[in-house]
């Protein structure tokens, strides 16, 4: 069966509707998805940076700005096509209502997809002027360069956070993937700590998951640190390969739900 060509105007629809609903709720929204994140960069750049002056030859607070930018896009992104998008095909049924209209199964989740990579942006970018204002960003102009990696990064855990809710059949599943999956990346990857003062056996884990390889690009570019960019093309084809079988399954499974 022949597809007709994406609609960016559908895209779009399906986005700025989202936007309409949160706007009607921004504050709850922003406590979550900007104050949580910002608490943790005060608590561990203030409480632990009073024990550790620098961590692999960087400023402590230098070194976790990136490393909360990276979990604040991670973490809204997550969050909104987790349990925001589950909610909105599951239980309003807002879904059903959407495809209804001219508007494609693909061209659903691209906009579910877009928008949480737009809240993402806001709690990255909320964390990265807080992080500046108090001297974590040695590098503002670089800072500004990885903006666009910060946004691939965004897309990235929308399409694996999708992925997740086609696969779920009720709330309680997004259980496994918090913990499983969004910790994890949290603990390990490089957000608060080098990864190579873990086991060999958890840098390997490390390496699997894609916020290892956010941190690895923002953090040189927010530092002022050379970066490789052969490295950082390697890491940069890793999050885009991610987010392309990420959302080749969330479409797949999800036509299954939805058509068969």
């Amino acid at each position: 069966m022949q597809t007709r060509p994406l609609g960016m105007k559908h895209i779009l629809a399906v986005t700025y509707r989202q936007y309409i609903v949160w706007r009607k709720m921004i504050w709850p929204a922003m406590v979550t998805n900007v104050g949580n994140p910002v608490l943790f960069l005060f608590a561990f750049g203030f409480g632990l940076g009073r024990f550790i002056d620098t961590m692999d030859g960087i400023d402590y607070m230098s070194f976790i700005v990136p490393g909360m930018i990276a979990y604040a896009a991670m973490f809204a992104a997550s969050f909104e096509t987790t349990i925001g998008s589950f909610t909105r095909y599951f239980l309003l049924k807002n879904w059903d209502a959407v495809l209804a209209t001219p508007v494609s199964l693909r061209e659903l989740l691209m906009g579910e997809i877009l928008w949480a990579s737009c809240k993402a942006m806001i709690s990255a970018l909320s964390v990265l002027i807080v992080g500046w204002l108090w001297g974590g960003v040695p590098s503002p102009g670089g800072a500004l360069l990885a903006l666009p990696i910060i946004f691939l990064s965004a897309v990235c855990f929308s399409c694996v956070g999708l992925a997740a809710t086609a696969y779920a059949s009720g709330y309680e599943f997004f259980s496994y993937f918090f913990t499983f999956w969004v910790t994890p990346m949290f603990v390990f990857c490089g957000v608060f700590f080098e990864i190579s003062r873990f086991p060999e056996a958890v840098q390997v884990i490390a390496w699997l998951l894609p916020m290892t390889h956010i941190i690895a690009i923002i953090r040189p570019l927010c530092t002022g640190l050379p970066l490789d960019m052969t490295m950082a093309s390697l890491h940069t084809a890793y999050l885009i390969g991610l987010s392309i079988a990420a959302f080749i399954f969330a479409h797949r499974k999800m036509r299954q739900k939805l058509f068969d």
